[in-house]
């Protein structure tokens, strides 16, 4: 004999369930706790500023880092007779083994256009541009890698940055950059300095 519930008092049953689960949130079971051996449900930083860098290209790369190839679409560009190659923010230099090694945004280079988001700084008259660790301003053959701005807030450091302690002052080097960080509405930013 098969016993079960008719179409009319399964609907009633879901709907019934579903506003107890909806009215009553400490009855729901936590899901995430059912999964993935119990572990805690993971909880998110909300600095989404910060996690809005990470998604760009520029972001997974550091310099001193090697990789075998260099990504479809990169571009030559040199500063005096040394060459390097160029795709989003990221510089490559060859090595002796046939493979690349990232370097730091070398000054003077010129690329054809800014990496992916890169911001726009207005000092004065000038407006430079941040992205991928270093600074640019428009040039008419496309934006000049230049020397750091001091005084200026950039909302993060750039990969491969390393703490300097100078008279006491945490700093954050970066190249030939320092960066001192601060604190503005909650969150840490970096102003360029010279200490």
């Amino acid at each position: 004999m098969k016993i079960g519930l008719s179409r009319h008092n399964r609907m009633k049953f879901l709907v019934t369930l579903a506003a107890v689960c909806a009215l009553a949130p400490e009855l729901r079971a936590d899901w995430g706790s059912l999964r993935a051996n119990n572990r805690p449900a993971v909880r998110r930083r909300s600095d989404f500023e910060a996690e809005r860098r990470y998604a760009f290209y520029w972001a997974r790369f550091y310099p001193g880092m090697a990789v075998g190839v260099l990504p479809v679409g990169y571009v030559q560009t040199s500063v005096g007779l040394t060459g390097y190659y160029y795709y989003d923010g990221v510089y490559f230099r060859p090595t002796t083994e046939g493979a690349y090694t990232v370097v730091a945004p070398p000054v003077g280079a010129i690329v054809p256009q800014l990496p992916d988001g890169a911001e726009a700084i207005v000092i004065g008259e000038d407006t430079y541009y941040y992205g991928g660790g270093a600074f640019y301003l428009p040039q008419p053959t496309g934006f000049v890698v230049v020397e750091a701005p001091v005084g200026v807030t950039v909302p993060g450091l750039p990969l491969g940055a390393a703490p300097a302690v100078i008279n006491g002052v945490t700093y954050y080097l970066a190249g030939s950059t320092y960066f001192l960080p601060v604190m503005q509405g909650g969150v840490t930013v970096y102003v360029t300095a010279h200490p």
